[in-house]
């Protein structure tokens, strides 16, 4: 048995409520009635001490009624005691067997004593079915509170039991004690549970709490009193506890002067209403908010929060390791280096295959032999000319071997052949070498992609507790009926996602509404269909610019098909690819090389890669590709959030940046990508700003006008308004000048940037 210190303050706290719980009960009604031993049950079912408890629950007897009552609790505790611990002992705890007790416990009171001749047989079958439903649920409400307490947050059932177990005590308050205490205390409880507790909650437990005084009273004027209270305090305690207090002495005195419902309103009547609401103004703010966090908290999905950020945390572990492993790859790859073909060694290797083949077959071999050292410097003159040339001719023959060897034309087929195969092995070589350094440098680049997921799902979601009770509150007193809400993030990276439990509502009453709460701007991205009337909504914060694009083309006269290619890809929520690619010359053959080559820089940005390895890649890929499939490219990566573009350009004709102050000029000085395997592109960036125009052309464009000079004389008297209108323009004048004829196919792309209107 668990021993109790009895100098401990919270037990003489803790058992001196117990002792006054047992007077209220036993009051509940106008005569004493054992209805406590609901209470002794449940306290024992929570393992209260089973001397303690006996013990009060016979004083409370002695307490009201003297020692009438004694023998009676005395029987009751007795039992009550003996059958718990016979309860404790089971292996299987029903709980039905207390239930049963209950019913024992109040026996004794019934048919003992002066309580036998006082109640008619009808009376206490009422009150042991009372005492029965009253142990139901006071063990409820003692679980809730000794296990659950602020933790955990409670079930509707067990919300009931409260709010019937608080009913019930109002009224042994009101009969043990006085009604205008327990005003005082009722008043007291709404002010507190309205600031505590979200809207709506104060005016509910302001009904529960005035159905003590209806019972008490007889009347229902007092539930619609006490409900016009917490009606006035729910109100006004968003605005300030202290205007809620006051609103409460006004309500209280407003409904006693037009209705009477106090039969005269004396100070006794209004003295509970002035001693609860200045308790409530004086208490400390701090004790208040911290403990309406804590209940506050019991709304917060807190499992699903944390289970986000450990399986974020899951994710960025295994990203390392996957990361890990493509970089050993990308270094295992970068270490094989293949064997070279020496050209020394492999002229050795001609030279004794051609004395071996040919010369040891031949009948003047004897007579050559004796000139070893000559023969061998001329054949070694003959093949020096062959890696010069990629092959030997007549010509190339020393005047020592046209004049003595008989067999030259074996010789020279000999030759050929052995530099053809090493052109060949040189080739190959080649290519493996180069397509080791792609999957090099690609292992390399996905090793760094999966580094940088890591490290942003590495990162922690900070969750903004605070800031998402506030913008709830903001939408359910605007109409919108908001189940869920999650802000996590700071700054410029905070998201905001909600369900909605609504059918219609207004996007744009929505937007202003969560902009106006949070001072900031931001910008929905997304809206999907739950259910018939449930919407996912989030919001990101919004760029200060925006971007229209125009884009015109003409192909190149009796072409099939344009040899250039465009885009205009979003890569990020705010970062976005335009680009021309010009494959050389038109037709099928054009277009698949520009294609191809746009379609690979797309699908590298999109997946987060380096401009420089993606150029890179790109152009080692054209290079190993057949001859003549090379692409001029011109490429601008347009950042809103940041407020930059980045310009990348191969071979590509002037680039311009058109704005009220004048026409900027991106140039480049580089041929196209494919030429020359470690080609570097020439790279620019420069600032935005609202109105900005960026121009790109293919070099269609530029062969019309004459040169780019002529291009840049043209758009100068062009308004730069709209991006559609100004390239349909210059493809109309590049025709214009060049009398209708396509020599080549013409692109124009044009974007212009422009500050949104986030009013």
């Amino acid at each position: 048995m668990k021993k109790h210190n009895f100098f401990d303050y919270h037990l003489v706290i803790k058992y001196s409520f117990l002792l006054f719980t047992f007077l209220i009960f036993n009051s509940i009604e106008k005569t004493i009635l054992p209805y406590s031993s609901a209470i002794f049950i449940s306290a024992l079912y929570i393992n209260y001490s089973l001397i303690l408890c006996p013990i009060l629950y016979i004083l409370s007897f002695i307490l009201l009624e003297g020692f009438s009552f004694f023998i009676p609790s005395l029987i009751s505790s007795a039992l009550i005691v003996l059958f718990f611990l016979i309860y404790k002992k089971l292996k299987r705890k029903p709980v039905f067997i207390l239930y049963v007790l209950s019913l024992i416990s109040i026996l004794s009171f019934l048919f003992l004593g002066k309580l036998n001749t006082l109640l008619l047989l009808e009376k206490k079958f009422l009150v042991l079915a009372f005492n029965l439903a009253l142990t139901i649920i006071s063990m409820i409400c003692a679980k809730t509170i000794s296990i659950k307490g602020l933790k955990f947050k409670p079930y509707v059932y067990e919300i009931i039991s409260l709010a019937f177990i608080s009913i019930i005590f109002g009224v042994g308050f009101c009969n043990l004690l006085s009604p205008y205490i327990w005003k005082g205390i009722v008043i007291f409880l709404i002010l507190s549970s309205c600031y505590l507790f979200r809207f709506g909650i104060g005016t509910f437990i302001s009904a529960i709490l005035s159905i003590s005084f209806s019972i008490y009273y007889n009347s229902l004027e007092y539930i619609a009193v006490c409900l016009l209270i917490g009606i006035s305090c729910d109100i006004l305690c968003e605005i300030s506890r202290f205007l809620s207090a006051l609103s409460v002495l006004f309500v209280d005195f407003l409904i006693s002067f037009l209705f009477n419902v106090y039969g005269g309103y004396s100070l006794v009547d209004y003295l509970p209403v002035i001693i609860a609401s200045l308790l409530f103004s004086i208490l400390p703010t701090k004790p208040l908010s911290t403990l309406k966090n804590k209940l506050n908290s019991f709304r917060e999905k807190q499992l699903v929060r944390h289970t986000i950020n450990r399986n974020r945390t899951m994710l960025s572990n295994k990203l390392y390791e996957l990361s890990n492993v493509f970089n050993e790859m990308s270094i295992a790859f970068n270490t094989f280096k293949e064997k070279s073909l020496d050209e020394q060694q492999t002229k050795e290797r001609i030279i004794k295959k051609v004395k071996q083949s040919i010369c040891e077959n031949c009948d003047k071999y004897s007579v050559c032999k004796k000139n070893d050292k000559g023969v061998y410097n001329d054949l070694n003159k003959i093949i020096d000319v062959g890696f010069a040339k990629g092959k030997v001719s007549v010509i190339d023959i020393s005047n020592n071997i046209s004049a003595n060897c008989v067999k030259q034309s074996d010789i020279l087929f000999f030759v050929n052949k052995s530099l053809a195969e090493y052109r060949l092995n040189i080739q190959s070589s080649l290519n493996l070498a180069t397509g080791r350094e792609l999957i090099s440098e690609e292992t390399k680049g996905v090793s760094e992609i999966l580094k940088g997921l890591a490290l942003e799902s590495g990162s922690l979601l900070k969750y903004q507790g605070k800031t998402e009770k506030i913008l709830c509150d903001n939408l359910l007193k605007n109409g919108f009926n908001v189940s869920e809400i999650l802000i996590y993030g700071e700054g410029e990276n905070t998201t905001i996602s909600m369900i909605l439990s609504m059918k219609e509502f207004s996007l744009n009453h929505l937007i202003n509404i969560v902009n106006k709460t949070l001072s900031s701007q931001f910008a929905i991205i997304d809206k999907t269909t739950i259910s018939e009337d449930k919407y996912y909504v989030l919001f990101k914060i919004n760029t200060e610019l925006d971007a229209v694009f125009g884009i015109s083309m003409e192909k190149k006269d009796n072409s099939t098909i344009s040899g250039d290619t465009h885009s205009i890809v979003r890569i990020s929520d705010d970062k976005f690819l335009v680009a021309i690619s010009d494959g050389m010359g038109s037709g099928e053959k054009a277009q698949e090389i520009s294609s191809i080559s746009l379609s690979l820089i797309e699908s590298f940005y999109k997946a987060g890669m380096k401009s420089d390895l993606i150029l890179n890649t790109v152009n080692k890929l054209l290079s190993i590709n057949a001859e003549d499939s090379f692409s001029a490219l011109d490429i601008s990566v347009i950042d809103l959030k940041n407020k930059s573009v980045d310009f990348i350009k191969y071979g590509s004709p002037y680039g311009y940046i058109i704005n009220e102050g004048g026409i900027k000029i991106v140039e480049a000085n580089t041929l196209p990508m494919g030429i020359i395997k470690e080609l570097k592109p020439s790279v620019c960036s420069t600032k935005l700003n609202d109105g900005d125009m960026i121009l790109l052309t293919s070099d269609g464009i530029s062969d019309a006008f004459g040169n780019s000079n002529a291009v840049l004389e043209y758009i100068r008297r062009l308004p730069a308004k709209n991006p559609q209108t100004l390239s349909d323009s210059i493809i109309k004048k590049a025709l214009e000048l060049s009398h209708n004829k396509r020599k080549d196919d013409m692109t124009v792309l044009a974007v212009r940037i422009y500050k949104k209107d986030l009013a």
